[in-house]
């Protein structure tokens, strides 16, 4: 595990234990919680992105935001959703659309740490990783949309946080654009730190469940 891997790990105890205080307590964690927030992604997306070439995150941090954006004007791929103010930080988009800033870098951290976390396997990767991905989005999605109120679905759907049955579809072709791209980059060293990542992230959202 290499040191940006364990400063994430613990970013996440830190996160979770905070989060349990400040429910036990009714103490506003104030600043502390979006710069924890703002820690945590980037400290997992370093951890990450030494395993692969620049250009390589920087692609996937294009399509994750691509993607975003298309979806909050469009509807497509995921369905029609909008971001509240509660991800800081975050900007204003033409038409008064909220994007986060740590949106794109999320892609990284879920997308591509699936496909980093993929030991090498040719063509199974292609299916498996995304399939990863989307699966943690199921379970993402209570936490972001009830627990945290990131976004929320206009038009609410059947799915975990009423996510609509095309946002699983969404997640899983954006995820293979994510994968084609690592796909060289994988190997089984990386791939035992990109699964601490991704065994942390899970973890976050567990546990930033269970204390609220």
């Amino acid at each position: 595990m290499n040191i940006w891997t364990k400063a994430f790990v613990g970013l996440v105890v830190f996160s979770i234990a905070g989060s349990a205080l400040s429910s036990a307590t009714s103490l506003d964690p104030g600043p502390i919680k979006p710069v924890a927030s703002v820690l945590t992604i980037g400290v997992g997306v370093i951890a990450l992105a030494r395993m692969a070439k620049w250009w390589q995150v920087a692609a996937v941090v294009a399509i994750g935001a691509a993607a975003e954006i298309c979806g909050i004007y469009t509807g497509l791929p995921f369905g029609r959703y909008e971001y509240t103010d509660r991800w800081w930080p975050t900007v204003l988009l033409p038409g008064d659309n909220r994007f986060p800033l740590l949106l794109p870098l999320a892609w990284f951290l879920i997308a591509g740490g699936c496909a980093l976390a993929m030991r090498p396997s040719g063509k199974t990767a292609l299916i498996l990783a995304p399939l990863m991905a989307t699966l943690i989005d199921f379970f993402m999605e209570p936490v972001m949309t009830r627990t945290l109120d990131y976004w929320r679905w206009l038009e609410p759907g059947p799915l975990p946080g009423g996510a609509p049955l095309l946002n699983p579809i969404g997640w899983f072709v954006t995820s293979i654009l994510a994968t084609v791209v690592l796909m060289k980059s994988r190997s089984k060293e990386s791939s035992v730190d990109a699964g601490w990542v991704l065994s942390g992230y899970v973890c976050l959202i567990a546990g930033l469940w269970a204390v609220n």
